[in-house]
């Protein structure tokens, strides 16, 4: 199934459930997958993202720092530096509502397991789990 401009159509149609919860409640969401399909799914679900939207690209840096943000696209979230990853949680922690889509090619769990991306980072970016 095609995903659609408008975001009405899920691009798998096992996600449909999911989907239906991302759009109508803006749930944090990690999409494990190769990227032309994770690109995919982050097209269709930028219209439903709260305004503005931060898009931060791989290796870029990431500016949080006293701006409003409705909705931020973690693009190959594997790539945040250690101090990124606090910086986020720290965001969070400040009460800040940002509803978070990060991308990942492969499993981000198994950087959790070896110490190298932060474990309660983790969990709250991985609240709806989609692997293509």
């Amino acid at each position: 199934m095609k995903a659609e401009a408008d975001g009405n159509s899920v691009p798998l149609k096992q996600y449909q459930p999911e989907w239906t919860s991302l759009c109508a409640h803006r749930h944090n969401v990690l999409i494990e997958g190769p990227i032309v399909e994770t690109h995919t799914m982050l097209r269709s679900l930028q219209p439903h993202m709260g305004k503005p939207i931060l898009w931060k690209r791989p290796y870029a840096r990431l500016e949080l720092s006293g701006r409003q943000v409705g909705g931020l696209i973690l693009e190959d979230v594997s790539t945040l530096s250690r101090e990124e990853q606090v910086r986020l949680l720290a965001h969070f922690d400040a009460g800040i509502r940002t509803q978070v889509v990060s991308t990942s090619q492969r499993p981000l769990y198994r950087l959790v397991a070896h110490g190298l991306f932060d474990a309660t980072l983790y969990y709250r970016l991985n609240v709806v789990l989609l692997r293509i």
